[in-house]
């Protein structure tokens, strides 16, 4: 604009020079309103540019009025190259990119926002004639696949929404998305070795998304590939996106899979490598520290380490198995093992109620019935019975001998049963066991310790539950 002004104003330079001189008044006289006014030559110039600037000026303020009336917006996964940049020069660098007037682009915005509350709430076809709609306005732009692919995986039609996320994995821009889709819908699907190879090509384009970094360890994990696992948790954690807890439940169990797999094959030096790792990760970790004691016991180590590594899961998560490996480390007489649990109940203030029962069953096998019926009323005081404490009282009933005794206990037993409905032993089962391996995410029960729950398919969620405890110490933490 500067440089037409300019030419003009030289342009009007050379015409009034040459006018002068060919008028030898080199004078104008101008009338305008009623009013006559005597310009020279170079005046009149003068004000013809002025005149001619303004009007340049106000045809330029026009053209910036109508553009911001117009408001072209440009839909574009892309910015601007400059402030000064065209609409058109961009459409012409990149065929990609949508031109759409103000008008399209908020009913466009509109169509988007319907099509995904119609999608949420279930209403497919009307998200499909939303769809419709949308592409007569934008075309085939990839915002109409992602919208299909949740059209898809809303009627759980997850063969048509693998086969559309390949598409979306060919744009670059978009791949993790058709990435994930193509992940779920393969592992709706089971098939989980399709979703392991594209859980690792997501793996291998970013590692810092949570769901990029939970699909592989989880996949890696199932198919039993605990390094591969380590290692994208170690990425997780690298870059802080794994949480503290998880990140430290997830790696001990990781590295305590890896140690039995380096006792199967006979490794004793990874075995207890990975063994301690898994330890210092979790010092909750129940199966690793049993199999930790076993591991000094077998290698002929001094009995203190094994003793040590029970006492020391003992304080932080007592468990009937870590009470009966410890015990079972003494060769001793039945009075000096009822002595040391005595001390161990001592250190023991997270499960008061796992006291009673192992006392309860010393004091049977040493023949004190009193004190094991004491132990079995201090239990049914705060607890419910359970299979245990009923099999103590019978147990009692029959080897002791005195008849005032075993009306007593009989007199437990029938006020025991009546409150279940149940009488007699001969319904044990009917009596809730007294602890079990439980998924703390779905809750199903499990015979050991398993380091993925084969109902839910969580890692590291399997603890282990005293059924008195009343979910006191039933979090994910315990194992």
């Amino acid at each position: 604009m500067i440089k037409n002004i300019f030419k003009q104003a030289v342009f009007l330079f050379l015409i009034a020079f040459i006018i002068s001189l060919y008028n030898q008044q080199k004078i104008f006289n101008i009338s305008l309103f009623g009013d006559s006014y005597v310009l020279g030559v170079f005046d009149f110039f003068i004000c013809l540019f002025l005149f001619y600037t303004v009007i340049e000026f106000c045809i330029l303020g026009f053209k910036l009025v109508i553009k911001l009336i117009k408001n072209d917006v440009l839909i574009s996964n892309n910015a601007f190259l400059s402030e000064k940049e065209s609409i058109e020069v961009i459409e012409a660098q990149s065929k990609d990119k949508i031109v759409l007037s103000r008008n399209q682009f908020d009913e466009a915005a509109i169509l988007i926002v319907k099509a995904m509350c119609d999608i949420t709430s279930g209403l497919m076809n009307n998200a499909r004639r939303n769809l419709v709609n949308l592409r007569k306005i934008i075309g085939d732009d990839a915002i109409i696949d992602i919208l299909r692919l949740k059209i898809y995986k809303g009627e759980k039609n997850f063969d048509k929404m693998e086969e559309l996320s390949k598409k979306l994995m060919q744009n670059e821009d978009i791949q993790l998305v058709g990435m994930k889709a193509a992940l779920e819908a393969q592992i709706e699907k089971k098939e989980f070795k399709d979703a392991l190879k594209t859980a690792n090509q997501a793996f291998e384009v970013r590692q810092d998304l949570y769901w990029v970094l939970s699909s592989a360890f989880l996949l890696r994990a199932q198919n039993n590939d605990w390094t591969g696992a380590l290692d994208v948790l170690n990425a997780g954690i690298d870059k802080n996106i794994t949480p503290e807890q998880k990140a430290s439940r997830l790696k001990s169990v990781a590295l305590y899979e890896l140690a039995k797999q380096a006792k199967s094959e006979k490794d004793s030096t990874k075995f207890y490598k990975f063994i301690t790792q898994a330890l210092n990760e979790n010092n909750k970790l129940i199966p690793a520290a049993l199999d930790l004691a076993n591991y000094y016991i077998e290698c002929d180590e001094p009995r203190r380490k094994a003793e040590k590594v029970l006492l020391d899961m003992w304080r932080e998560n007592p468990c009937y198995e870590v009470a009966t490996s410890y015990l079972n480390l003494f060769k001793e007489t039945i009075s000096e093992r009822v002595q040391r649990m005595e001390k161990l109940a001592i250190a023991n203030s997270k499960r008061p109620s796992l006291n009673n029962i192992l006392l309860a069953e010393l004091y049977v096998k040493a023949r004190k019935f009193a004190k094991a019926k004491t132990e079995c009323k201090i239990f049914l005081l705060k607890n419910p019975a359970t299979q245990k404490v009923v099999e103590i009282l019978e147990c009692i009933n029959t080897k002791n001998t005195t008849s005032k005794n075993k009306k007593t206990q009989k007199t437990i037993l029938e006020k025991i049963s009546n409150k279940i409905g149940v009488s007699g032993s001969e319904n044990i089962n009917s009596y809730p066991k007294d602890f079990q391996w439980v998924c703390s995410n779905c809750g199903k029960i499990h015979n050991q310790w398993e380091a993925i729950c084969d109902g839910c398919g969580e890692i590291g969620r399997i603890y282990w539950h005293l059924y008195t405890d009343n979910n006191a110490l039933a979090d994910e933490s315990e194992y």
